[in-house]
């Protein structure tokens, strides 16, 4: 069974806290937004390629999907090649230790089968007749991530979009850029506020640069995260056993004093029960000695 593809974030964004505090934070983290990046737009033949490549991107380095997409390149005849391709040899192709290695392997299977089965070859030439409004839509229909869809309108079709996956997200909570906790829509919407029209490509490239020079920094704060929350959740499921562990002593306790009324109760039955065999025994003692009395006077 293919593992899920992460879903598509629903683009209804929610504001996050200070947002004003954190766009300056972010700006100056990420000062190579003031620096526009000249962008050649990419010939919609080469979308396919970019597709891959943005597959590959996600929560990666630009160096990482760079090697992965030439090895890829190298071991496969063609595009429609890697299509018909297993998964698994997909994985073992771009290397089992890739960042989500068989997410993304089983995501560009499935995406490129998508893309033949709607248009009988390996082209997106048909989003290139459909209205801007449209191709996000068509995109996120063939499977493809946000951040993958971002990149694609941003380098095929130069539409304003700048990918954010959660890489970017988590080093800028790392360093204050976002509030923390914030969501992948709340990030995309901020970075997205930065960015005027003219510098998307430029904000892009400074972006996959920044998450790049913060790979260390993040390993160890994810590490540090995860043991925090590992703690939190050893401590919860302490209280949560102690407050079962509670919960089945009371129930035992409630248990044996309804044992214990019960047991009273039949030992009050047994002695009502002897005490009524006794009263009837006397009755019947009386009883028979009037009638042996009134016997004896008529004899």
């Amino acid at each position: 069974m293919n593992p899920p593809i992460p879903p598509t974030r629903n683009r209804m964004h929610t504001t996050m806290k200070n947002v004003k505090t954190y766009e300056k934070k972010t700006k100056k983290l990420l000062g190579a937004f003031i620096k526009k990046a000249p962008q050649s737009v990419d010939n919609i033949e080469d979308a396919i390629a970019i597709l891959i490549e943005a597959v590959l991107l996600e929560n990666s380095t630009v160096a990482k999907a760079c090697k992965a997409f030439d090895v890829i390149c190298e071991e496969y005849v063609d595009f429609n090649d890697l299509r018909v391709s297993p998964a698994k040899e997909i994985q073992d192709c771009i290397g089992v230790d890739y960042p989500q290695a068989i997410i993304k392997a089983h995501a560009l299977a499935d995406i490129l089968r998508a893309i033949f089965y709607k248009t009988s070859k390996m082209s997106l030439e048909y989003l290139a007749e459909v209205p801007k409004r449209e191709r996000l839509k068509r995109l996120q229909e063939l499977g493809l991530s946000n951040f993958a869809v971002s990149l694609i309108l941003l380098q095929v079709f130069a539409t304003r979009a700048v990918p954010v996956d959660q890489d970017l997200a988590d080093c800028l909570e790392m360093d204050g850029g976002v509030h923390p906790g914030s969501t992948l829509d709340q990030v995309d919407s901020l970075i997205g506020n930065l960015a005027s029209s003219n510098d998307c490509f430029g904000a892009h490239l400074a972006c996959r640069k920044y998450v790049e020079k913060s790979a260390k920094a993040l390993a160890k704060w994810r590490k540090v995260k995860q043991a925090e929350i590992d703690r939190l959740e050893a401590i919860a499921q302490a209280k949560a056993k102690k407050a079962a562990e509670a919960k089945a002593e009371k129930e035992a306790k409630a248990k044996e004093k309804v044992q214990a009324a019960k047991k009273k109760a039949r030992a009050a039955k047994k002695i009502v029960k002897k005490a009524a065999k006794k009263t009837a025994k006397k009755v019947a003692k009386k009883v028979a000695k009037k009638v042996a009395k009134k016997t004896a006077k008529k004899v």
